[in-house]
Parts: structure tokens; C-alpha cells; sequence
């Protein structure tokens, strides 16, 4: 690569620099990006809070397993978000509130990291915002990030922290910065599982160059492990002692047997590992190569342009860790045959991507149109994604929200429950949905999920016995409600004590109409019994 591209970078970094100066007059590039990540997130808070206090899809759990702190709640999923979600309900209490602050607080954090991350790899404040709105234009971050995602809102957060923190210790060569990458590792270990392909991927990618391999051989690594293995190793050994089948739940999850020969699933897992990076990186990939074709000339694509130190180009870098992350997808289809990877799980691989893409409209000049046109798409995307959300709360339909879950009448639910008589106690539910909604209504009583048998939340020995609360989803028609088995093995019971109480509900969802406008729940309220008490 000819040693003029440094000298080429600064040039069209001095070009662009009124040009890409998207943010107010002596505001600084940082405070802008933190501002407008501000204004994102509580746009898509507000449009939610005033239209349901439903918990959204994943948080469901997080509520119930923030019954208390521990070092695992369940070996299947790190516990970061329930320890988040635990501390925010020690003032909020819980309910759909504390979920969205924990999760938005985690996705502008994402946004600031991201944006720092790409101006220590583009050299340029202006590029470097450029790229941070590009992710806006990922469906898995535009969408899906606000319909229920967890544990991936934190994958969403420590891919860019740790290729910042990657970057600092390369740079400053200090403790402080070597230990900073150990707690980014530390949050993406207590993220999810999958955080650790992008760490191998990105690792790859720094043994390809010296400047960033003596990040890898410096005694001061020692510091970042030492970090790491303090904030994560805790959750790790509870989980691996916990009898958990991790190898079980992945087959069940990556394999697809019914594709049949060996051969046939090598294949598909190989198509899988190529298809699910350039799905996540959707509609962002086909938008830049309708406006900036030329970036996309293979000489561009393999020499965008760097500025690094030799030996630690991060342009390069950002690059061999975005092709590093397919061959690591690839690894498990030829060693253990998976067969299938979903592009939902693609944030610690192909997060970084964005800033490679943007580093190859860089290098090809684009016109000062052509960008006004991206950035024009990028704002269309984001106010058709937030008018969508809205249309979804306002006029709940299957155009508009799918299963509409947000629209379950939960509220209700629990107005009916304590006019049956419950004031404390046990809730034995027959779904993580219900439970974690019923939390917001009876926030002192123990919830128990009955399909999360990994979690049981402790008896309070210090409060008297309560009464024993059975809520399920009850059949389609009248008459049909059966107390779940599982919930009177639970309690401790062949059949419904004396003196208990049944009751059924059918009601009517929020603002939806149709054949599907109502739910139906079925509850039995009866004295303590054996653990429900």
C-alpha cells in the first residue's frame, strides 16, 4: 500500500471538515453525539411510556430474575441486565419504566462509545459522527434494539468499548487504559456468551499487525485479565458448576437436524455464516451501494486508506476483525456442524463493520450531494422506525406490532386479582410474561416463573406466610382453565385445597380491535401451601 495514504486521509479530512460539521456551532463533536443519542433514546422512551406500562418481550425475565442479586440467575444468560434492572428497582421499583431506563442507558452509552471508537479509527470528528449515524441504519439497532432485546443491548454497547479500549491501550501504553480493557471485557463476558467470538475475532485481527500484537505480549495485559476474571469469573464458575447441559442448549439452538446428511448442514452453516453478517448489516450495505458505488470498487474495498502508526493501522484492523468474525462463524460449522447462525446475533461480529464501510466512502471523495443524501436516508429511516413504533402503541394491529404483546391488558389483570382477594404472598405464573407483569402491580410479593426452573426466588423468612396465587393463560373457550401441573407440584398439592377461590377473565386488550382484541387468564387464590406461600 503506498505510503502516501496518511497524507491522503489528512487532506480529505481537511476537505470535509465544514462539510460533515453536522452539529451546532461550538458545540464540540462529542457533546453533539451525546446529545443527539440523548434526544434518540428518550424519543423512543416517550413514545412507549404514555401508551402502555406493559414489560416489553425480554425484559419480561430480567424483571422476574431482579428479585435478587446473585452471581447467576440462570446458567443459559449472563446476569448484567438483571443486576442493572435490580439496582434501578430499588428506586423505581419495577415495571416497564426501570426496564427502559436500563436498556436506553445502555444504547446511548453505545452510541458515545461507538462514536470514540470510530474517531480513533477515522481521525476525524465529522467521519467519525458519519459512522455512528450509519448504525442507525442496522435493523437489528433501528428496530429491534427497541422491541425487546436484553442481553444484545449490552453486546450493542461493549463491542465498540472494547475496540475503544483495544485502541487506548495501543495509544497511551498505560495500567489505566489495560485495565479499562478489562472491564469492557468484563461487560461483554457478562453481556452474553456470544460476546466472546467478537473478542476472538478482534483478537485475530490484532496478531495480524506488530503495533497491536504488543498490545496482546505486553506485561500490562496482565492487569486487563486480572480485571476481567475479578468482575466475570464469578458468574462463570456458578454457572459451569450449576449441572447446566450449555452443550445441549446450543445444538438446540445453532443445529438443524432436520436438513438431514452431515454434508447438508456443513453447507448450510457455511451459507449462514456469510448470510446472517450481511443480513445485520441490512438496509445499511445496499443504501451505500446505491449512493457511493465507486467505494465499493474491490481496490477500494481492500485499501480505504489508513493513518496509523505502521505496524497499527486501526482502519486495517476494524477490517481483518470484520472478516475475522466470519471465519470464527465458520470454525463451528466445520468442527462441530452447525448449521444455522441468526443475523440478531451478529453485534459482536459485525458491529464494527459500519466504520470499515464508512472508511471506503472516505477514501473515494464522495460529493458533497451524495452525502447530503445518505444523511438524508439515515433521518427518513429513523422517523419512519419511531412513526412505526407509535402507529404500533396507537393503533395495535398485526400491520403494526405483530403479536402486539405490548397490548396485553395486564392492568386489568391485576385490578381482577386483588378484588379476588390476593394481598401478598406467592405468585406461581404459568409464563415469564405474566410474571414479570405482575411484578409491576404486586412489587412485594415472590413471583415465580413456573417455565424458568432454573430461577426460584428465596423464601423471606422474616415475613409472615402469604397466600398462594396460581395465574396461567386459560383456553380458548369457557370452562376450559386447568390449574397448570407444575404449580400445584409447586405447592405442594394433589387438588385445589378448601377455601380456595377460582376465577376466569377475559379481557379486552389495549386499543386493539378484532377477533384477537381480548386475552384470556385463569387464577386460583388459595392458602399457603408447601413453597407458595
Amino acid at each position: 500500500m503506498p505510503r502516501s495514504r496518511p497524507a491522503s486521509a489528512h487532506a480529505i479530512g481537511t476537505r470535509y471538515d465544514r462539510l460533515l460539521h453536522v452539529w451546532p456551532e461550538g458545540w464540540s463533536a462529542f457533546a453533539a453525539v451525546c446529545v443527539f443519542a440523548a434526544v434518540y433514546v428518550i424519543a423512543h422512551m416517550l413514545v412507549r411510556l404514555p401508551f402502555t406500562d406493559v414489560i416489553a418481550v425480554d425484559w419480561v425475565g430480567e424483571t422476574v430474575y431482579a428479585q435478587t442479586i446473585d452471581w447467576g440467575q440462570t446458567p443459559k444468560y449472563p446476569p448484567l441486565p438483571a443486576w442493572l434492572l435490580w439496582a434501578v428497582h430499588q428506586v423505581t421499583g419495577p415495571g416497564a419504566l426501570s426496564t427502559l431506563i436500563v436498556k436506553y442507558a445502555a444504547l446511548w452509552g453505545a452510541f458515545v462509545a461507538y462514536f470514540l471508537a470510530a474517531r480513533r479509527v477515522l481521525k476525524h470528528d465529522g467521519w467519525a459522527v458519519l459512522a455512528t449515524l450509519s448504525v442507525l441504519l442496522l435493523f437489528q439497532v433501528a428496530w429491534n434494539a427497541h422491541e425487546g432485546v436484553t442481553h444484545t443491548i449490552f453486546l450493542t454497547l461493549a463491542a465498540p468499548l472494547t475496540l475503544l479500549a483495544v485502541l487506548r491501550a495501543e495509544a497511551r501504553n498505560d495500567l489505566l487504559s489495560y485495565a479499562g480493557l478489562g472491564v469492557a471485557i468484563a461487560i461483554g463476558a457478562l453481556a452474553k456468551q456470544a460476546y466472546f467470538a467478537g473478542f476472538a475475532a478482534l483478537v485475530l485481527a490484532m496478531l495480524v499487525q506488530p503495533g497491536f500484537r504488543r498490545v496482546l505480549i505486553n506485561p500490562r495485559i496482565i492487569g486487563t485479565l486480572l480485571v476481567a476474571a475479578a468482575l466475570a469469573v464469578p458468574h462463570y464458575y456458578w454457572a459451569f458448576t450449576s449441572g447446566f447441559d450449555f452443550s445441549r442448549a446450543a445444538s438446540s439452538t445453532l443445529a438443524r437436524p432436520e436438513l438431514g446428511g452431515v454434508a447438508i448442514q456443513i453447507l448450510s452453516g457455511l451459507w449462514s455464516s456469510i448470510r446472517a453478517p450481511l443480513l445485520f448489516l441490512m438496509p445499511l450495505l445496499p443504501v451505500l451501494l446505491l449512493i457511493f458505488p465507486q467505494a465499493f470498487r474491490p481496490s477500494n474495498i481492500l485499501h480505504p486508506g489508513g493513518h496509523g502508526a505502521v505496524g497499527a493501522d486501526p482502519v486495517r484492523l476494524v477490517r481483518d476483525a470484520t472478516l475475522a468474525g466470519i471465519l470464527v462463524l465458520a470454525i463451528p460449522v466445520l468442527v462441530a456442524g452447525v448449521a444455522h447462525y441468526g443475523e440478531r446475533w451478529m453485534h459482536p461480529l459485525m458491529l464494527w463493520a459500519p466504520i470499515y464501510l464508512i472508511a471506503m466512502v472516505r477514501a473515494v471523495r464522495p460529493s458533497a450531494r451524495r452525502l447530503s443524501l445518505f444523511m438524508g436516508v439515515v433521518l427518513a429511516v429513523t422517523l419512519l422506525a419511531l412513526g412505526w413504533r407509535l402507529a404500533g402503541f396507537v393503533a395495535p394491529s398485526k400491520l403494526t406490532c405483530g403479536k402486539c404483546r405490548l397490548a396485553e391488558p395486564y392492568t386489568a389483570l391485576a385490578d381482577g386479582l386483588a378484588e379476588l382477594g390476593f394481598a401478598g404472598g406467592t405468585v406461581l405464573a404459568g409464563d415469564e410474561h405474566i410474571a414479570g407483569n405482575l411484578r409491576t402491580h404486586f412489587p412485594d410479593a415472590r413471583v415465580v416463573a413456573l417455565n424458568y426452573g432454573y430461577y426460584d426466588p428465596p423464601q423471606q423468612p422474616d415475613r409472615a406466610a402469604g397466600q398462594c396465587l396460581v395465574v396461567w393463560r386459560s383456553g380458548a373457550r369457557e370452562g376450559t382453565a386447568v390449574i397448570p401441573p407444575a404449580a400445584l407440584a409447586y405447592a405442594g398439592v394433589t387438588g385445589l385445597p378448601e377455601g380456595a377461590l377460582v376465577q376466569a377473565f377475559r379481557l379486552p386488550k389495549l386499543r386493539a380491535s378484532g377477533p384477537e382484541a381480548s386475552s384470556r387468564f385463569a387464577a386460583v387464590l388459595m392458602p399457603a401451601a408447601g413453597r407458595c406461600r
